[in-house]
């Protein structure tokens, strides 16, 4: 900047990435990419039927289903991202 060069900045928000995978078309590029069947098995196990719940001090909301495809903040799920867009 002291040269007075421009300086380019790009802003990547990937909060709702996570949400837009669809899980069904992950297990197909597993299945494609020839990833072990048991490895395919443990992360449909991992995927469906996911719930959650909110705590506020001392209580706790219902359980609900989560809906998004990729758990966020989970350490498989960046990498579940990634498989899915190859």
């Amino acid at each position: 900047m002291d040269e007075r060069y421009g300086v380019d900045i790009i802003y990547l928000d990937y909060r709702k990435a996570f949400d837009s995978v669809n899980y069904t078309k992950l297990i197909e590029k597993m299945i494609i990419a020839k990833i072990d069947s048991a490895v395919i098995k443990w992360i449909a196990v991992f995927l469906e039927g996911r719930r959650m719940r909110v705590k506020v001090r001392f209580d706790f909301s219902d359980w609900v289903l989560v809906l998004s495809r990729v758990p966020q903040g989970s350490v498989l799920g960046p990498l579940l991202f990634l498989l899915d867009l190859v």
